[in-house]
């Protein structure tokens, strides 16, 4: 594309090089801000444009691809991209400032999506002398050595403020954020897997509203606990008469406890119908929850669909991983490996089923649940999990169970690799900035395996604060550092609302505090058991050399680590 001059005359228009350089360059400088779209939109546009296609810019193309829009929804999308371009119209401004006027000029003229690149003004005149190429290139030289330094820390940047901004009380957001308690749907009917495919449902619509940042999510109890919080309820039934599913949805607002919308619908048989089923509801509760707010039309699109050719016994054995989230054990965890594995063989394509098989191979690895045998059980138990959360990350990036599994592989696994951690953890709290498990799950990782428990505990107060019937698990973290400190009383105090049941640390961190409590004598604790491999469970009720090996093997800060492992040798043997 012949771009025009200052004074009219045709200029030849700068080399894709010295472009590329003048895109990093800004991204560099921080004047694009925290939100990585902003930085995706310049290059798409910079990309479209050298590629010879900048006629093809067009509002809603960059809605599809840049803002992962649904292509197939009505168009409506002109003011979120219309705002985004002039925000970024301002960053480039800022920029080209103070920029070097050597660098390419890139602008995005008023009243257009597609951008103009330029010669910098700095280009004009005579020929520079020998000297000042040298220099020249001695900048350059520069430049190329310290830009990767530079976008390093600009990214590290980014994703401590995405981190931090998660842990903000919502009252400080700069907008209003809407509490919706989600019950778990209920299931009738005779109908093999229907209640796996009723709280699954109820667990996917409420994945689906968390993706908006301005609603947070919970899981109450029942309806009064969510009264005490929320501002809106959502509960529904499953049901299956007469060889088809039916669904009824109702959303009643607080604290009128007036309902505001409700559904009673033939559902069909299939796994598309019950996602035709969720994207219909979710859809219907954002546009009553947009009017009603003021929130603008783009924030209240339908999620996509990705269960293509799944039968209903499949459906169900996919959404079987939420049920066995919220209250993990071995016979649940052994049935749903199983049928998960079948699935990914017959549906490869499927990337929330190898998020799913992901998290139950962590499952294995971290906690030895049915372990395989041999002396590598361990080893190939983290190989598994791994290969799983590539997979997902590959076929369903931006999933929720996608992102918490690769979290948790990047600090827990055998690599132990805090930048992906901190990457992926990022990406998570970005996409849904106010789920409690998220947070919680992020926030006690953050504390108890980087050791930064400032940061990873006022994530895990936001979890405490949305979430008003929190699992055991949410207080893992408060726990660790209630131990570290000298306080027995408080200790005993901060593993009151753990599970025994729940998983191997909630069993030691009960243990631990009880055998420490000089007030009352050490009680038999059910579930305190040694370990006689990394991550195995042998059933002995005493506290011993095996739980120092899995403490070991868990990969805990340091500090932690050493604290733990003192207080076990001290505590010694605790008779059941």
């Amino acid at each position: 594309m012949t771009h025009r001059s200052p004074n009219g005359g045709a200029v030849v228009p700068p080399c894709h090089e010295a472009v590329l350089e003048a895109v990093a360059a800004i991204r560099a400088a921080g004047v694009l801000g925290r939100s990585p779209r902003r930085a995706r939109l310049l290059e798409y546009l910079v990309d479209r444009e050298l590629s010879g296609h900048g006629d093809e810019i067009k509002p809603h193309a960059i809605a599809v691809e840049v803002f992962d829009r649904d292509p197939g929804a009505e168009p409506g999308r002109a003011g979120l991209v219309r705002s985004e371009i002039g925000r970024l119209r301002e960053a480039l401004a800022r920029f080209y400032a103070l920029a070097d006027p050597e660098l390419p000029v890139i602008e995005i003229p008023k009243g257009s999506c597609r951008p103009t690149l330029r010669p910098g003004p700095g280009e004009a005149g005579p020929p520079p002398s020998p000297g000042l190429w040298r220099g020249v290139l001695l900048a350059g030289l520069v430049l190329l050595l310290i830009l990767p330094v530079l976008w390093r820390a600009h990214l590290r940047h980014d994703r401590d403020e995405i981190i931090a901004a998660a842990a903000r009380p919502i009252e400080e957001a700069p907008y209003r954020v809407l509490r919706v308690a989600v019950l778990p749907m209920r299931a009738e009917g005779q109908l093999s897997g229907l209640e796996d495919l009723a709280f699954g449902l109820g667990a996917e619509i409420a994945t689906d509203l968390a993706a908006r940042s301005w609603i947070a999510v919970s899981a109450p109890s029942d309806a009064e606990r969510a009264a005490e919080t929320a501002d809106y309820l959502l509960r529904g039934r499953l049901m299956w008469r007469s060889d088809a599913l039916l669904a009824q949805f109702e959303l009643i607002s607080f604290p009128q406890r007036r309902t505001v919308w409700t559904t009673f619908q033939r559902v069909g048989d299939s796994a598309e119908a019950v996602q035709a089923a969720r994207r219909d509801a979710v859809g219907q509760i954002l546009r009553r929850l947009g009017a009603a707010h003021h929130r603008a039309p783009e924030q209240a699109s339908p999620p996509a669909s990705g269960y293509g050719g799944v039968g209903l016994p499949e459906l169900s054995c996919l959404m079987g991983i939420h049920r066995y989230l919220v209250r993990p054990g071995g016979p649940a965890h052994a049935e749903l490996g199983a049928c998960l594995g079948r699935l990914v063989d017959r549906h490869p394509g499927l990337g929330e089923a190898w998020a799913a098989l992901a998290l139950v191979h962590l499952d294995e690895a971290r906690f030895g649940r049915n372990l395989r045998p041999g002396p590598d059980a361990v080893a190939a138990a983290w190989s598994d999990a791994a290969g799983a959360s590539a997979q997902a990350m590959r076929l369903a990036p931006r999933g929720l169970m996608t992102l918490q599994a690769a979290a948790m592989l990047a600090i827990e696994g055998p690599a132990h690799d805090p930048e992906s951690f901190r990457s992926h953890a990022a990406r998570l709290l970005e996409l849904y900035p106010h789920h409690p498990p998220s947070l919680a799950l992020i926030g006690s990782r953050i504390a108890a395996f980087e050791g930064r428990w400032t940061e990873g505990l006022a994530l895990v107060a936001q979890a405490l604060r949305l979430e008003p019937d929190p699992p055991g698990w949410f207080h893992v973290a408060p726990a660790f550092h209630a131990l570290m400190g000298a306080d027995a009383v408080a200790a005993r105090e901060a593993v009151r609302p753990l599970d025994p049941s729940g998983s191997p640390v909630e069993r030691l961190l009960v243990g631990l505090a009880a055998a420490r409590d000089p007030v009352a004598p050490p009680e038999p604790v059910t579930g305190l058991v040694a370990w006689t491999e990394p991550g195995r469970l042998a059933g002995v009720a005493e506290l011993g050399a095996g739980a120092a090996a899995f403490v070991r093997s868990r990969g805990y800060a340091p500090a932690l680590e050493a604290e733990i492992l003192r207080q076990i040798a001290v505590a010694g043997p605790i008779a059941p």
